[in-house]
């Protein structure tokens, strides 16, 4: 089964964020994240996932991967998750789907470089295929490109616009912050 839903939360900032997120064949597929300053309609996700499944959008309680990942995205934006335990569909080159599985061992909060995850990967020289393969990430949150960051502590691009990723590593070190204090 194809489907799809929307994850609503505020983030530390006490802004709201919305997720789209999509499940095929058990599966975590796909995920587009929206707020204020970089709106996605959920049109525009839908035309995203293609025509490669008839795509059902699924409002309230559904089985499965979908189900869970509704629950730990909201659990992400309460700041109550930091890691996620979801089948995700990496779909790309293997040297992208590499670097995927690799972003996804950088630890909530933590921020690496691009050419730090070349080297992790054993491929020292390919920092900016690092960033061509983050750019390609159809999974953001779950798959946190969000935490790679350019050399010299830049925060570098992002896919869904570094307003963005700014707001997701503020929330981050926020989390942190208040889990350091309890």
């Amino acid at each position: 089964m194809a489907q799809w839903t929307i994850v609503e939360g505020i983030l530390a900032d006490k802004r709201p964020m919305r997720l789209y997120v999509a499940e095929q064949n058990g599966q975590i597929w796909s995920a587009c994240l929206h707020d204020d300053q970089h709106p996605r309609t959920e049109d525009e996700f839908a035309w995203r996932l293609g025509g490669t499944a008839p795509w059902q959008h699924r409002t309230g309680h559904s089985p499965g991967a979908l189900s869970a990942s509704v629950q730990q995205i909201a659990e992400y934006f309460a700041g109550k998750r930091l890691a996620f335990t979801l089948p995700l569909s990496l779909r790309g080159t293997a040297f992208q789907v590499r670097v995927w599985q690799e972003l996804q061992n950088i630890p909530y909060g933590a921020q690496q470089s691009y050419g730090e995850i070349a080297e992790r990967i054993g491929k020292p020289n390919a920092f900016r295929a690092v960033g061509n393969a983050n750019g390609r990430n159809n999974l953001p949150v779950f798959v946190p490109c969000h935490r790679v960051i350019a050399a010299g502590g830049k925060l570098g691009g992002y896919t869904g616009g570094i307003g963005l990723k700014k707001r997701l590593l503020a929330h981050e070190a926020a989390v942190l912050g208040q889990h350091a204090a309890a």
